[in-house]
């Protein structure tokens, strides 16, 4: 997700050609493959563009939208009248940024049924972000982040492809500027990846040592008195219990173990240390390796000892532009709940978190049966069967359902499973607004944009002939409607932005609905329509106020569950990578891609699959090369794949992108849809215990050629559970 600004050439009401805008001053002409392929992705043959309604033998009929939300509604009406509100849950996946409101309407339906049972891909994806922060504590102020940082150390982050970690826009363009400025690159990868391959320092490691490295490096700068003394004294507590759990490390046999250099790591940190400002930024594959929570804690504490933080007096670079107008000042936050509040699930002791509630746990919450059971499920932007760990336990839990109703523009492997499959409209054929931006640079530290931009768009794509389409946000409105319910809507983007209730008579229109959701922002939104493009929007200056004379709070260094995880943490809680599992799966993205949401539009000669990538010389052990077939196994399941050489990858990993495959009995159309590797994972053996997210990356495996092309049946789980982080 870049929010690339596009020109689009309509022919008779289609999109026809995508190209950049070269005029616009952020992304100046680029676009990703994505944005490229906005034409196939709209006009591609396999498009849901009529509802369809899952019959008893497991077919599909279309009805009409009206007739769907109709007995849609009237289902769930049925439903929360016999069992309550906790029986009916909504997911709202990655892919929801097609329309603006989807988000805020989702939200306003969900809590007019007054369920808590609401999820995302927050908490199998970075939960340890917003826990970790909840637990250190935040700042009022922006960090140092994109306005010229003097050094930056990313993490299992690679920018240059998931545009995480550096600025949208245009990320490669933006990295020659910092560097040739002067900027200090630090990556901490067991993968020479792109932007690995430009650092002044790569630590390419094992897979499974960002914690005792971050840990080494934090014990380096307190030693050696390179933090930010000034900074820490004033606002921080906790130093000298942080200091006592640190000593015992030794930084050769954290060099040692992880096989990096001591001088490199020694470097690392002292070029961290060197300057007040930088940035830090972890990416997925730390956050799903076991321990996401205690390395989001770490980038913290080292964030804080080395003063990453905007100052009283700071021009603040991205004040907002539709978001409330930043009110900075230089002081901790109020403390805010981590873990341990809210709903508590009937299952491993999980309750909601800052980062949402434990979405590893619904398929477990479905298919317990007893008071609480969730009997209804409604997906929009995302595709549980494809995403969610243990593909096997969702399928069950899918087909458990009384109601699963899925919005979706393909029959995914969730939407095979429906009762109900609602055709979205999409980009272009809807107006829109960059507003999703503004609340994704808010959304956390080294997320976003790096100045206040805006743009609106009008829809200029007319929808396919004889479809019968619906903006995601107008199914939540016409099924409350049905229901009898009134919404309430946030825009979420700061207290001066109130709640405002929807007239449930006369339904807005799309562009009536923008102008709400950004009513009271810091530009108006009339005045980003007559921009007639994007636009930066600069002034008035927005500078850091000082902080409240008798403020005292204080940042936290020592939170006791991290020192404790910390004190008691192991590098290889699933196990040493040896005998039959002698490899370790990891994550990995690819450009053409978003999280597999664009498979449909790709490009001719584009690969529609997910490979296995492997060093060259595992593969030549194994008697392998590229395109041949491989079983990948755990303790778990099994999975086929197509292998393809990576020499930028360590020996012993194989690195996979998620979110592919579809169905067990579509298995052997591997070369068309892909391989699932969230059937290799469970989620309740190994999880950490805050967020309840599983081990989603570092999972010990097997590897051999396949023998046969036919789907392969799947082991039961076996052992007892892992809770991590261990302590």
């Amino acid at each position: 997700l870049n929010g690339c600004a596009i020109r689009v050439e309509i022919e008779d009401g289609r999109a026809v050609r995508v190209g950049g805008d070269k005029d616009d001053p952020v992304y100046r002409g680029f676009t990703c493959v994505k944005g490229r392929n906005q034409a196939r992705l709209l006009a591609h043959p396999d498009r849901v563009i009529r509802p369809r309604k899952r019959l008893p033998d497991g077919s599909f009929i279309e009805i009409t939208t009206r007739q769907a939300i109709t007995e849609i509604a009237g289902r769930l009406r049925s439903i929360l009248d016999d069992y309550g509100p906790r029986a009916i849950a909504g997911y709202l996946g990655t892919n929801f940024a097609a329309s603006v409101p989807t988000m805020p309407l989702f939200a306003a339906f969900v809590s007019a049924i007054k369920t808590p049972m609401v999820f995302s891909p927050g908490t199998i994806d970075k939960p340890g972000k917003k826990i970790a922060q909840a637990l250190h504590g935040d700042w009022m102020a922006p960090a140092v982040g994109f306005d010229d940082p003097e050094v930056i150390l990313l993490i299992g982050a690679n920018p240059l492809i998931s545009f995480t970690g550096f600025p949208y826009g245009n990320v490669g363009k933006w990295l020659n500027e910092r560097l040739a400025a002067g900027t200090q690159l630090i990556v901490i990868d067991p993968r020479r990846s792109d932007v690995a391959r430009r650092a002044h320092i790569h630590l390419q490691a094992r897979a499974w040592h960002d914690v005792p490295i971050l840990a080494a490096m934090l014990k380096i700068i307190l030693d050696e008195q390179l933090y930010d003394a000034e900074f820490v004294t004033r606002h921080t507590q906790g130093l000298d219990t942080l200091r006592a759990v640190l000593a015992p490390i030794v930084i050769d046999q954290v060099a040692n173990r992880a096989d990096v250099s001591t001088e490199d790591l020694v470097l690392a940190a002292r070029t961290l240390a060197a300057t007040r400002r930088g940035y830090i930024m972890a990416g997925t594959g730390p956050n799903m390796s076991g321990a996401g929570t205690l390395i989001e804690y770490l980038v913290l504490n080292l964030q804080t000892v080395c003063g990453f933080w905007l100052r009283e007096g700071d021009r603040v670079r991205h004040p907002g532009a539709l978001a409330a107008p930043l009110k900075a000042c230089a002081q901790v936050a109020p403390p805010q709940p981590a873990f341990g509040f809210g709903e508590k699930l009937r299952v491993r002791g999980l309750t909601n978190t800052a980062a949402g509630m434990p979405t590893a746990a619904l398929a477990d919450e479905i298919l317990l049966e007893g008071k609480g059971q969730v009997r209804a499920l409604i997906s929009v932007g995302g595709n549980p069967v494809g995403a969610w760990p243990d593909q096997m336990k969702t399928i069950e839990a899918m087909n458990a359902l009384d109601l699963l109703v899925q919005i979706d523009p393909w029959m995914s492997a969730t939407a095979k499973l429906a009762d109900y499959v609602i055709a979205p409209r999409l980009w272009l054929e809807v107006p829109g607004t960059t507003q999703i931006l503004d609340w994704l640079t808010r959304y956390g530290t080294n997320y976003g944009q790096m100045e206040p931009y805006a743009h609106y768009s009008p829809a200029i794509a007319e929808p396919p002939a004889d479809s019968d389409l619906i903006e995601e946000w107008e199914f939540f409105y016409e099924v409350a409607k049905e229901m009898g319910l009134a919404l309430t809507v946030s825009p979420q983007l700061g207290p001066d932005m109130p709640s405002f209730e929807l007239d449930m008579h006369h339904r807005p229109t799309s562009d009536e609905l923008l102008e709400m959701l950004s009513k009271h922002a810091r530009v108006p939104l009339e005045q980003i329509k007559q921009a007639g493009r994007g636009a930066l929007y600069n002034e008035p200056a927005t500078y850091v106020a000082p902080g409240e004379p008798d403020c005292d709070r204080l940042f936290e260094l020592a939170d006791p569950d991290m020192m404790n995880d910390l004190a008691g943490y192991t590098n290889d809680f699933s196990g040493a990578a040896s005998g039959e599992f002698a490899f370790r799966l990891l994550c990995r993205r690819m450009m053409h891609v978003y999280n597999s949401s664009f498979v449909g539009a790709l490009p001719e000669g584009t690969r529609p699959y997910n490979p296995a990538f492997m060093n060259p010389g595992d593969l030549e052990s194994l008697a392998l090369g590229a395109g041949d077939v491989v079983e990948i196994s755990n303790e778990h399941a099994t999975i086929l794949a197509i292998v393809q050489p990576d020499e930028t990858l360590r020996a012993g990993v194989v690195s996979m992108s998620f979110g592919f495959g579809s169905l067990p009995e579509n298995d052997a159309d591997l070369e068309t849809i892909g391989s699932n590797p969230s059937r290799l994972l469970s989620d309740d053996q190994t999880y950490d215990r805050y967020s309840g997210q599983p081990l989603m990356t570092n999972v010990r495996i097997a590897v051999r050629p396949a023998m046969i092309r036919a789907p392969v049946d799947v082991a039961e789980p076996a052992g007892e559970p892992i809770i991590l982080p261990m302590a």
